[in-house]
């Protein structure tokens, strides 16, 4: 049996909306697991020298997650993982990782399908991550509001959206260091100034995206993790300086872009990789193709 998984790289927070949206972009790992393949795990692309062969990467552990849940047992496999999400750069590398697991594994072990097959991905994922927004865009595409405690909101990007990843090759910030950084309570101004960005963000990402400018302001996170990578806060300001709409990706250090007439990113100097990636429609999607499947199953999962 042979199993691919695919997984998009997610933008979470975007600006205000912290620990609760997120796209979706065009820039997908790709998961491979082959019964039929001598035992072992292996990488290529992105952190492929650094990632564990071992079996304790997030991938298997996240696999191994769903069969001890539905007490089944995997045969020996080979994993193979394709990596294009660059690592701790906020772009939901472990996300994916997780997602692509969960995926893989409930399609191998032909688990009962619930009503909503994506919504039980979502729900283990957010629990491996500990939050929920990148799981939710990693699961379901386009753009997403997951709050906890009820299924996530997918929204379909407006067409016109031109998403720029500036992405630092030598800055990285782990997650929990980000997290760990951020003060335990915030001012009611504050507060309430977010929540007002994070609903005019939604208007931008789904219908007006010329208030994109105005809708990525944060006074919750972005502060605190610009003042932790002073290199991502130069061109962050740079890029706010020339009106290019901006916000931190994810817990940083990436910071994520929106191109539109008269807002263009321009050339921040070496050091910093820029990709123009399109919001992607579709979450995670499982190919099965072996010939021991029947008719039936031979079809994306």
């Amino acid at each position: 049996m042979r199993l691919v998984a695919r997984v998009p790289a997610t933008s979470a927070n975007l600006g205000p909306g912290f620990d609760c949206l997120a796209l979706a972009l065009d820039l997908c790992n790709e998961v491979t697991i082959d019964t039929e393949a001598e035992h072992g795990v292996s990488w290529e692309g992105e952190g492929w020298d650094e990632l564990p062969t071992d079996g304790s990467d997030l991938v298997s552990r996240a696999m191994r997650r769903v069969a001890e849940r539905s007490e089944e047992e995997f045969l020996p496999f080979h994993l193979h993982g394709v990596n294009r999400i660059p690592l701790e750069r906020g772009l939901g590398s472990s996300s994916a990782a997780a997602v692509a697991g969960i995926a893989l594994a409930r399609a191998w072990l032909r688990l009962p399908e619930p009503v909503d097959r994506r919504e039980l991905i979502f729900d283990v994922a957010a629990e491996f991550e500990g939050h929920p927004d990148n799981a939710a865009a990693a699961v379901y595409g386009g753009f997403t509001l997951a709050t906890g405690g009820s299924p996530p909101v997918r929204l379909d990007p407006h067409p016109t959206l031109r998403p720029v990843l500036l992405i630092p090759e030598r800055l990285r910030l782990p997650t929990d260091e980000a997290r760990r950084a951020l003060p335990s309570q915030v001012p009611w101004s504050d507060a309430a100034f977010n929540v007002g960005r994070a609903a005019m963000v939604v208007v931008a990402l789904t219908r007006r995206p010329e208030l994109l400018g105005e809708a990525l302001e944060d006074r919750l996170h972005q502060d605190v993790r610009l003042g932790l990578v002073p290199e991502a806060r130069e061109v962050y300001e740079r890029l706010r300086s020339e009106r290019v709409p901006v916000c931190i990706s994810g817990a940083g250090p990436s910071l994520l872009a929106f191109e539109q007439e008269g807002w263009t990113v321009p050339e921040v100097g070496p050091g910093w990789r820029i990709l123009r990636v399109r919001p992607r429609a579709t979450g995670v999607e499982v190919d099965a193709a072996s010939p021991h499947l029947s008719p039936g199953r031979d079809r994306p999962m």
